[in-house]
């Protein structure tokens, strides 16, 4: 049978990435035709096919990462629409309960291998020479490796082994000897070689406006971080980290301003998914569809598409709770003035990405994927592990990030030990990264993800009437390997 790097890389290397060659690859390649074979003929050649490598970014925040990184865990749920049952496929990832044919995991795990494939392609065919431009060319290399690194190092953790294919997938041969499930650690390893040859080629900053959103050496710096700290490799993180603390980046003054499209790529910024309004297939939709299903024209000013489209990402009270009292941050995330004409009770929703917009369901918002409160958080983290120091730069750290929410700031005699100040971390990362998708993957990392799920589940079974009794039964740790590969490779 045919092995799934075949439908997945052949037609998507050949086929997708090329938007603009969308040719019959069975006939001759004319030289005045656009092709997989002539395409890489210049600099701009190059730059668009960087830029096509970005584009299944946006598909997997809008589609489906959320559900994976948030849903999954015990931050958020979904508005119960007993009207339209059409979105059990996305209540299932929340209850642990899909199955291995479901269509959200699996464009997570598609458009993932998409990006791969695009990375992969431009890597095979990078020639300098034909760039003609050396800081362009680094550039070239340094963004294309980071992608690759960033789409495998989420993979990875949500499924485990996957196949780890690292050129261009060009004929039926290449599909077969590319397609069997690599170990973990092996990934690991390319990831480290690719964020480590993106960070040595990347720029700290750009020069040029539309620049902005693209990957940088800091960007490159937190993914190694992130990595060598899923490792446990806590010093070698903090070396990471460290030259991300001593750049330019900085905590936003307002929280808000994180999420607000006005101050996109801003002073905190260290990655984000770009977006832009309008009927250019670039928008975002995240305000409508964390919006209440039944919420009218109220929450986002337009009309709701009607049935299953809404209501996903609900805050739980697990998340509510978890907000200190005078925490700014939580009403600059979550709305709790909705109350559901159906049940009359209120329903919380996410309105960090909320903003005035002018098309219907076309909406500005980036979404963040490294910030530096993020890194801070992270420093902290190491320090601790590394050597628990009362008010040290590790408290320094924490309690910027804390003052910033309007909190009053740990102290030694609050958090006497390590694993006070451990814990204190965690709970930070919860309330400040709230909805960024980090929740699920901070829990497998630091191997709380079975105890804390369980104890949420027995919460969510008694206030809730509808969760199945087979709901959280099995606490999986990984999503299940797509069938559709499966079925592929029998």
């Amino acid at each position: 049978m045919m092995k799934p790097t075949r439908i997945l890389y052949i037609l998507t290397c050949l086929g997708v990435m090329l938007c603009a060659c969308q040719k019959d690859y069975l006939d001759a390649n004319p030289e005045h035709e656009q092709n997989a074979t002539n395409f890489f003929a210049s600099k701009e050649d190059f730059i668009q096919a960087v830029n096509g490598a970005y584009v299944p970014l946006r598909e997997i925040f809008t589609g489906s990462f959320w559900q994976l990184g948030e849903m999954r865990a015990d931050n958020t749920s979904f508005q119960y629409n007993a009207g339209d049952r059409s979105g059990f496929g996305r209540e299932q990832i929340d209850q642990f309960l899909e199955l291995d044919d479901n269509a959200f995991v699996y464009s997570f795990f598609q458009n993932s291998f998409i990006g791969i494939g695009r990375c992969n392609v431009i890597l095979d065919r990078y020639a300098p020479e034909k760039i003609n431009d050396d800081n362009a060319a680094q550039q070239i290399v340094g963004q294309a490796t980071f992608l690759r690194a960033y789409y495998y190092f989420n993979l990875v953790q949500l499924f485990g082994e996957v196949p780890l294919v690292l050129h261009e997938v060009s004929s039926t041969d290449d599909a077969f000897s590319s397609a069997a499930r690599r170990p973990v650690n092996e990934i690991y390893e390319a990831i480290a070689q690719d964020a480590l040859t993106a960070a040595e080629n990347l720029p700290e900053n750009y020069q040029q406006d539309n620049d902005l959103g693209r990957v940088t050496s800091i960007s490159a710096r937190m993914l190694l971080a992130k990595l060598y700290m899923v490792q446990q490799q806590f010093d070698r993180a903090m070396e990471q980290l460290n030259i991300v603390l001593q750049s330019d980046r900085s905590l936003n003054a307002d929280y808000a301003d994180n999420f607000n499209p006005v101050r996109k790529n801003g002073v905190e910024s260290i990655f984000e998914v770009q977006y832009l309004e309008g009927p250019f297939d670039m928008s975002s939709n995240f305000m409508y569809t964390f919006a209440p299903y039944n919420g009218g024209t109220d929450i986002t000013g337009f009309g709701l598409y009607p049935g299953a489209e809404s209501g996903w990402n609900i805050p739980t009270d697990d998340m509510l709770n978890a907000y200190e009292e005078g925490d700014l941050r939580r009403e600059k995330s979550i709305n709790m003035n909705f109350i559901d004409p159906n049940t009359q009770r209120t329903v919380p929703y996410v309105i960090k990405y909320r903003s005035p917009h002018a098309i219907r369901y076309q909406t500005n918002e980036n979404f963040p994927v490294y910030r530096y409160a993020d890194a801070m958080l992270m420093a902290a983290e190491c320090l601790n592990e590394l050597g628990y120091a009362g008010n040290g730069q590790a408290f320094t750290l924490l309690n910027e990030v804390r003052s910033r929410a309007g909190l009053t700031p740990q102290t030694d005699q609050l958090l006497a030990n390590q694993t006070a100040f451990r814990e204190a971390v965690w709970h930070e990362r919860m309330v400040e990264l709230a909805f960024e998708n980090h929740r699920w993957l901070d829990l497998l990392r630091t191997g709380r993800a079975e105890t804390l799920m369980r104890a949420h589940a027995d919460r969510e079974k008694a206030q809730k009437s509808y969760i199945p009794a087979a709901a959280f039964e099995n606490i999986n740790l990984l999503f299940q390997y797509p069938r559709r590969e499966l079925l592929l490779t029998e």
